[in-house]
């Protein structure tokens, strides 16, 4: 796809944006976006100058959460769709819809008579938007690596175009990583409490710990807080972290190389460090063809647990550990995941 045509992007969680941003950059100047009012992405908005080009935008609500039951989710989802038909009627040039998971915008866009409706997902699990998305996308992209035992809704789709590699490396610049790693982390461990002795010269992991209440993750959340706390490491919780302030938030994925490991249940974090070549250790029933695909390339970089008892963790945190000595894990290759994409979406922008 040589030029850029007017486009909806649909931005329903943060590395949705880091994902779309090079192609908003480098997209149409009629361009519009759909944001999710999620405390993240509100944040990564506001902090948007330089970043992103100013565009229309419209905020709704995500028919997921905790506290939300069946019947709230179907009015939230209703409400939304007409809303967004009536954006889109608004801004009658736009002749494409571009979403990742989010597929609620694939139907308003049908209604809408938008002709092109493309539907990303590298998620088998998230089963109501494959249905979704079969009814009303026009094209769909999956990575190459899709686990087909997980979700054949896509298996004989004409509509199906498949990418090499994961999402993560069409947007982490992995030279700035190690750029930001010298610079970084002597001062990461100098921030270190002195009278901390049991952890002044230990590594220095980021921890990020998922909270639960999204379309698919509550049945792969394993609640392992009190199963670490001795775990021979210095934490850097994301409420701790400099990097989760408001002006850092778009710096999260490069900023994470920074660091000796990581450790997280979230996979979309697991992925962005593996191929900076962090050792990481996912903790998560999760299962996704690209984390597969990650184990394959990066044996000695991604260590997952996925079950809800403790009993053997104790065997991979030291794989994990040791795995953290070894700097040449740093010296990765990327597939070009981004040159495929601007394929299939059209140009980017640095």
């Amino acid at each position: 796809m040589e030029a850029a045509i007017p486009t909806c992007w649909v931005i329903d969680h943060p590395a949705h944006f880091q994902l779309f941003s090079p192609f908003i950059r480098g997209g149409h100047p009629d361009d519009v976006l759909i944001l999710t009012s999620r405390n993240e992405v509100q944040i990564m908005f506001r902090s948007r100058e330089g970043r992103i080009p100013h565009r229309p935008h419209l905020w709704v609500e995500r028919p997921v959460g905790l506290e939300i039951g069946r019947f709230e989710r179907f009015r939230i989802a209703r409400k939304r769709i007409k809303m967004v038909r009536k954006f889109l009627r608004a801004n009658p040039k736009i002749q494409r819809i571009v979403v990742k998971g989010a597929s609620l915008e694939l139907i308003a866009a049908k209604k809408s008579n938008i002709s092109e409706r493309i539907y990303i997902s590298d998620t088998e699990v998230n089963h109501l938007a494959h249905k979704i998305a079969k009814r009303y996308a026009s094209k769909i992209l999956i990575p190459k690596s899709w686990n087909e035992e997980i979700s054949s809704h896509f298996v004989s789709d004409s509509r199906v175009k498949r990418y090499s590699g994961i999402l993560p490396e069409a947007y982490i610049d992995i030279d700035a990583g190690k750029s930001v790693r010298k610079q970084a982390i002597s001062q990461i461990r100098e921030g270190i409490p002195s009278s901390d002795e049991t952890v002044s010269d230990a590594p220095v992991i980021f921890h990020r710990l998922l909270h639960g209440g999204g379309i698919h993750d509550d049945s792969e959340l394993i609640r392992y807080s009190s199963w670490i706390k001795k775990i021979p490491v210095h934490f850097v919780h994301t409420k701790e972290s400099a990097i989760e302030s408001t002006d850092a938030s778009w710096e999260i994925p490069t900023q994470i190389a920074m660091f000796d490991g990581i450790l997280t249940g979230s996979t979309t974090l697991a992925s962005e460090g593996v191929i900076q070549g962090v050792p990481t250790l996912l903790i998560s029933r999760a299962e996704r063809g690209f984390l597969d695909n990650l184990e394959q390339r990066y044996p000695k970089t991604i260590f997952r647990w996925k079950s809800t008892e403790r009993e053997g963790l104790d065997d991979i945190i030291s794989m994990w550990l040791e795995s953290i000595k070894n700097d040449d894990l740093r010296d990765v290759s990327f597939l070009d995941t981004r040159s495929e994409l601007e394929e299939m979406l059209g140009p980017t922008a640095s």
